[in-house]
């Protein structure tokens, strides 16, 4: 399942339904779609994709900006301008959150209780691995983190194939009774 990203700071706005429209510059969601729903480092909630439009700043106004938990059109674009600068076109994804009743931690939830410093020393040690996948965990070792990771390897939006091989590695170690 896909994943929308909030920062802390809109976690109440979530939980109270006044959250109900973010504004992105990219849009991966399409309308249908059920994503987790991430916020402060937790999996909160799932939210359904009811509407995905594209439009340019103008088009932007009040009735929008309250969607997103601003008071103001004005406030939000001040937000868009600091985040992303004057992009020439913006994404509002509209959505129903449904909250969890208990957070998740998303390492929990993809790697269990499993250490990934030792997935990733056990699966160069073990596993016949591509060379792609092994330069990825032999980088994850020396940073320790799938953020610092992904930023080495091309940037941010790296971290999903980092990610991708360390489930593939636990699964074939956990395969093999090398990791109980």
């Amino acid at each position: 399942m896909k994943h929308l990203e909030f920062k802390d700071k809109y976690k109440e706005l979530l939980l109270s339904g006044k959250k109900t429209a973010t504004i992105r510059t990219q849009c991966y969601v399409k309308e249908g779609e059920e994503v987790f729903v991430h916020c402060g480092g937790k999996i909160i909630g799932t939210a359904k994709i009811k509407k995905v439009e594209e439009r340019s700043l103008e088009e932007i106004d009040d009735e929008t900006a309250k969607a997103d938990g601003f008071e103001s059109r004005e406030e939000l674009l001040e937000e868009i301008k600091r985040l992303y600068g004057n992009p020439k076109k913006v994404y509002v994804i509209r959505f129903e959150f449904k909250p969890f009743k208990k957070e998740i931690d998303p390492h929990e939830m993809h790697y269990g209780y499993f250490d990934l410093i030792e997935v990733a020393k056990k699966a160069l040690e073990n596993l016949n691995l591509s060379q792609s996948d092994r330069k990825i965990l032999e980088i994850f070792l020396r940073t320790q983190s799938i953020r610092k990771t992904a930023m080495k390897l091309g940037g941010i939006k790296k971290r999903g194939v980092v990610r991708k091989v360390l489930r593939k590695c636990l699964n074939e170690l956990r395969k093999r009774g090398l990791l109980c």
